[in-house]
Formats: structure tokens, sequence, C-alpha cells
């Protein structure tokens, strides 16, 4: 229908040309007429679903069924994004599978001294040192987010560290999260939440401890765990890992005031709290301010990211199957989105 607008200049330049003999406004009306239907065709074609798959043929770009021109100042702006998304999300698929596989092959260890290996961050591996990043952490999700599966797989790197380690680990979820490790020599403890009487022998064994290890760098003038190893004295690192902190604090309030001490003297003896809970439901003021490494997991409520210190949103850096989103804030400040791998 808009090809009628042209119709009145079509039929006043026949009108000149045949009184006037001047027939330059109907060459210019029929020029018009022309191009019309071509600036209809390259809209059209300019004009299309960006939700198509990005594909690269050769010299060709596709988006869907529509070749994208050679020349690259030809594209439009949302193209260039969708692109260089289609090609992230490629390259990722390409690389992920390896560098999981060489991830677990090293007993998900990092690549670096000390570290272990919790994922990737924009396909490039993700490490962490709990001592120097934390030195205590608390990890942050929904129920189904993936916390469970991320307490596994740092303490699957723990496990194989070079360095003198224990860990205690106290499961409130029936022992699913860490049975699998209950048999390993460097597990020093084991509690459930079938298991009462475990929980509070474990807290005493904790408070001993402190009072042990504070003796012994006292002994030798050690400020800390590092410098007592200089003083060429043995003492292994103790971590204390707990999931589902809140339900644990419900059944044994005591253990609270406990936690509370690890996580105020715990870094210069040697000892590190590692917890994860739903929300900061249950967590206290005075345990949640020591605890300043912060993992958050997928979508959380806005209150509780402010709360953890985060600046914003927890983006999602990967939506390939079989991983999840998280942000972790370090105990220095600095912000870093990764991903991780469930089922692993």
């Amino acid at each position: 229908m808009q090809g009628l607008w042209f119709l009145p200049s079509v039929i006043f330049g026949a009108f000149q040309g045949f009184t006037s003999g001047n027939w330059q406004m109907m060459a210019f009306a029929l020029l018009s007429l022309g191009v019309w239907p071509l600036s209809v065709w390259i809209r059209r074609h300019r004009d299309f679903s960006l939700d198509g798959v990005v594909e690269f043929d050769g010299k060709d770009v596709w988006i869907g069924e529509h070749r994208l021109p050679r020349r690259e100042f030809l594209w439009r702006k949302s193209w260039h994004q969708v692109v260089w998304d289609g090609l992230a999300l490629q390259t990722a698929e390409l690389t992920i599978p390896d560098l999981l596989n060489s991830a677990r092959g090293r007993g998900f260890l990092g690549t670096r001294r000390g570290c272990v290996w919790i994922g990737l961050e924009e396909n490039r591996d993700f490490e962490m040192n709990l001592p120097e990043d934390g030195p205590h952490l608390l990890i942050a999700g929904a129920t189904g987010t993936g916390k469970s599966e991320l307490l596994r797989l740092l303490v699957s790197g723990w496990l194989n560290l070079e360095t003198p380690i224990e860990l205690t680990l106290i499961d409130f979820k029936g022992g699913a999260t860490m049975s699998r490790f209950a048999q390993h020599p460097r597990v020093v403890g084991l509690a459930t939440d079938l298991e009462t009487t475990d929980a509070l022998a474990i807290a005493n064994t904790l408070e001993q401890q402190l009072l042990t290890r504070q003796a012994a760098l006292a002994e030798v003038g050690a400020e800390n765990i590092e410098a007592f190893w200089r003083h060429g004295k043995r003492l292994s690192r103790r971590l204390v890992v707990i999931d589902e902190l809140g339900e644990l604090l419900r059944q044994h309030p005591r253990l609270s005031q406990v936690l509370e001490q690890i996580a105020a003297r715990g870094r210069s003896l040697g000892i590190h709290l590692v917890v994860a809970n739903q929300s900061l439901s249950g967590v206290s003021r005075s345990l949640l301010v020591n605890l300043r490494a912060r993992i958050a997991i997928g979508e959380m409520d806005p209150l509780d990211l402010s709360q953890l210190g985060f600046r914003g949103r927890v983006n999602l850096p990967l939506t390939t199957p079989g991983w999840r989103s998280a942000k972790l804030r370090d105990g220095n400040g600095l912000e870093h989105s990764f991903a991780f791998p469930i089922g692993f």
C-alpha cells in the first residue's frame, strides 16, 4: 500500500512530460518507485528474530536462517552482541568438559599451592585458598541451588592438599552431603542430625582444640600458626565444615558460642570455619562479621545480598546443564562471578 504514495508523483511527472516535454520529474518518480521495493526487501532481511542459533560457516555468519553481510560495518549493533554471545557459548561448550576433566584428574586441586578448584570464571579455572581468601567462609543459597554440591567439591579438594590438614564435618541433612568422606583418614569427626551425641561431642572437642592450640602457640611465643611452623613445630590446619548451619543451631544452641569463638580466634590458631545455610536466618551478627568470605548461589533476596556485602545481583556466567552460577566475595572485598559443577 505504501507504493501508492508514489502514484501522484508519477502522474504529475507524466503530465509534465506530455505538456512541456520535461520528463525529469517522471524519471525521478519512477526511480523512487523502483527504490521503494528494494528498501522494503533490505528492511525485511535486516529485521528478523535474533533467537536463532549462531553458526559460523567459513566466511559467513548465520543467525538462525539469516546470513549476515560479510562486511561487519554493515551489521546492526544488536547483531554484534548476539554473535559474540554465541561465540562465547560455543567456546564454553568446547572447553568446559576438558577443564572439568582436568580438575577431576588433579583431585580438584588448584594449579597454585594451597588452592582448591571450585569451578570456572569466564571459562578459566577458578581457585580458592581459604586461609588467604577467607579465612572463614559462608555459603548461602535457597534449597536446590547446589550448596551441598559446592561443599562436596570444596571438601574433595581440601582432602587432597599436600599441606597437613584435618577436617571436622557436621552434616545436618541426614549425612547425605558428607557421608562419602566418613572413612577418609583426614576426617577426624563426622556428625549428623541422626546422631545427637556426635554434635555435642564435636563441640567439646573443638573447644578443647582452641585451648590446646592457644597454649601451644603461647609456649613458643608464636602469634599465629605460620609462625608456629617456623619454629619447627608441627600442627595441622583444621577445617570445620557445616551443612545447614541454621538447623544445627536450632537443635543445639550451645554450639553458637563455640562457632563464634572459632570465627573470632580460629584464623591465628589454624582453625577455619566453612558453613552453608539457606539464608542469613539463624546466623548471629557476631558470627557473620567474621565469616568474611561469602558465596551467594543463584538468585537470592536483594536484602540478603546487601547484608552479605555484595554490590549487585548474582550474574549468570554459564547456562550449561549440570552447572550452577554463583558469586564470591572474598575476605578482601573483591567479587568474582563463577560457575561450579553439580553431580560430579
